[in-house]
């Protein structure tokens, strides 16, 4: 594979995602996601064997970039509660908001779990540090205390990905989710102030 400047990459990918939101990923070709980046098919399989292989690469550059703005989120001025709400919001619900908007949204949520469910896994982890090292911080801060439950910044990080896992069925049956996430952000947030 020939390297390739991360500025054609970025063009390519944003171009796909414009593609992939209006034609879906199955209607999608090589074809459409070369002319919509401004280059020719033989130029675009240098840089990406396939569709998949572009698709993979949204969905890390995405899923990436959530986590980044998630990072933000925790280094606000905010009350903690508003924080831990914003960084989920931030990396999770806005997302979801993204795809709701587009006409092929549902495909697309299945064809990242055909291809890159992976990808997705890595940035639940990631995200879970994130939210662990917010709660540290805000621990170390005085504004939570882990001590008085017994558990560690990751262990409740890890509670809260959980439980944005378990709603997920509840999105992808067209429910509304955002208070539910709210409910959970109190909960967590009360708990950890409690002493």
């Amino acid at each position: 594979m020939l390297q390739t400047s991360p500025d054609k990459r970025g063009t390519i990918l944003s171009a796909a995602f414009d593609v992939f939101i209006n034609y879906g990923f199955r209607k999608t070709s090589m074809d459409d996601i070369a002319r919509a980046a401004g280059m020719s098919r033989p130029a675009l399989y240098q840089i990406f064997r396939n569709k998949s292989e572009i698709f993979r690469g949204l969905s890390r550059s995405l899923l990436e970039s959530t986590a980044t703005e998630a990072i933000s989120a925790f280094h606000g001025a905010k009350p903690f509660s508003e924080r831990l709400y914003d960084a989920l919001d931030v990396s999770i619900l806005s997302m979801h908001r993204k795809i709701d908007a587009t006409p092929h949204g549902m495909e697309l949520i299945g064809v990242n779990e055909e291809i890159a469910s992976d990808i997705e896994e890595e940035w639940c982890q990631s995200l879970i540090g994130v939210i662990a090292k917010g709660i540290e911080e805000a621990a170390r801060t005085g504004e939570v205390s882990l001590e008085p439950l017994g558990v560690d910044a990751h262990a409740v990080a890890s509670i809260v990905m959980q439980a944005m896992e378990g709603m997920k069925s509840n999105y992808l049956r067209g429910k509304p989710i955002e208070d539910d996430v709210r409910n959970l952000v109190a909960f967590v947030s009360n708990a950890l102030t409690k002493g």
